[in-house]
């Protein structure tokens, strides 16, 4: 072991490049180029194992880019051997303030510091990052779906989003596509997301609890005497009464603009059970409805009403 660092010119191809905290060394051709035409101006760091082999602690990306660049020699700087976790938490803080590490390396680097028992306060402490950051990161460590969305590039925060729809492919697609496109709009699309589910799981019980009543669910209702299901409100019994509720034997389930639902009671074979509508239809002042196809003297009579209905509508416009 050394006492005092000393700096030595090692061939790059001879050391051992640890795994590191960044697991893309982006090993661009311009670096490359840049390496092999200047050689690695700043030392990497490393250490001499018990085996005789020099392992790199430091500049793991310098060390892989002089190799492919043929490099003969670069300057390292040897030191003690660290400890593991503090090897890993000063690859990590050294990045994290030179603002090289993606957030996918990151959450990396404080899975390889939890795996050898460095709790999450203790990473935080150590990297500046706060508690909930690092408890995050693990969480999508903790996770498939999470990992490979942060190694897509995702954000933390859009990797933590995208497992709370695991195993609803059209949402993952979607999120996706949003991230691809339009991310300014991740957060919206996401909240809609979860909008949308809870509103199907609540119109999913609410359609079990009317099966359990023995309640049929049909797709529409009506008014009128043309109509097949008649909604409870629009019907009356054989002696004339409003018919309620408790003559319901069928629900016709909506939903509003805000994903709410409503059942709403309506009676199938209404005719055979003895009830009527409560209303007539309006037949547009008393006249027969039309009956087959209008004749060639109503359709020029509809034109005429409707030239002049459009005509009250300019006046109307143009006088406010």
């Amino acid at each position: 072991m050394n006492a005092t660092p000393t700096l030595e010119m090692l061939d790059p191809a001879t050391l051992t490049v640890d795994i590191n905290v960044r697991k893309d060394a982006a090993l661009t051709a311009d670096f490359v180029a840049s390496i092999k035409e200047h050689g690695v101006m700043e030392p990497v760091i490393a250490h001499h194992k018990d085996d005789g082999t020099v392992h790199v602690l430091m500049g793991q990306r310098r060390t892989r880019a002089a190799v492919e660049a043929e490099r003969p020699l670069i300057p390292v700087l040897l030191i003690d051997s660290p400890e593991e976790a503090e090897r890993i938490v000063t690859q990590v803080v050294e990045n994290i303030q030179r603002a090289e590490l993606t957030e996918a390396d990151e959450a990396d680097a404080y899975h390889q510091l939890s795996l050898i028992g460095v709790s999450a306060a203790a990473i935080a402490k150590k990297t500046g990052r706060t508690k909930d950051k690092v408890e995050n990161a693990l969480k999508a460590k903790a996770s498939t779906t999470r990992t490979k969305a942060l190694e897509s590039g995702y954000t933390l925060d859009m990797a933590l989003v995208m497992t709370e729809f695991e195993g609803d492919q059209d949402a993952i697609e979607e999120l996706e596509s949003v991230i691809r496109d339009e991310p300014q709009y991740f957060d919206h699309i996401a909240q809609k997301l979860r909008d949308d589910r809870e509103s199907k799981a609540q119109l999913a019980a609410l359609i079990e609890e009317l099966i359990a009543q023995g309640k049929a669910i049909v797709e529409d209702a009506g008014h009128y005497a043309d109509e097949e299901n008649l909604y409870v409100s629009a019907a009356k019994r054989a002696d004339g009464e409003p018919a309620t509720d408790e003559d319901a034997n069928a629900y016709v389930i909506s939903t509003n603009y805000r994903g709410e639902h409503r059942a709403e009671p309506v009676i199938c074979d209404w005719k055979e059970l003895g009830f009527a509508p409560k209303y007539e239809r309006y037949n547009g002042g008393g006249q027969q409805a039309q009956k087959g196809p209008m004749t060639e003297e109503q359709k020029a009579e509809r034109k005429t009403l409707i030239a002049n209905n459009k005509a009250m509508e300019s006046v109307l416009l143009t006088e406010l």
